[in-house]
């Protein structure tokens, strides 16, 4: 099966009526839309702000297994910054 929501205010889903819907609300709302669906295993994939709510989806205990993104976000170290 596949499940594809949309981004709050994007594609196919209405701009949302409140504040708040960042991230990790994102992250969190989908997760339950793949529980309510009967998904106790699934993979995540992501691109664009995608990649940022599938790596969250993956940083929160929850049933997604595996993910896949097409724009991988990495923030370097103060460490690796004074270099």
């Amino acid at each position: 099966h596949v499940v594809c929501p949309s981004l709050p205010g994007y594609g196919f889903s209405g701009k949302p009526g409140r504040t708040g819907w960042g991230v990790e609300k994102i992250a969190l709302v989908w997760e339950e839309l793949m529980t309510r669906l009967g998904y106790d295993r699934y993979g995540a994939q992501g691109g664009d702000w995608g990649a940022a709510v599938t790596s969250q989806i993956g940083r929160n205990e929850g049933n997604c297994v595996a993910m896949h993104l097409n724009m991988p976000l990495g923030t370097p170290t103060a460490e690796t910054m004074a270099n």
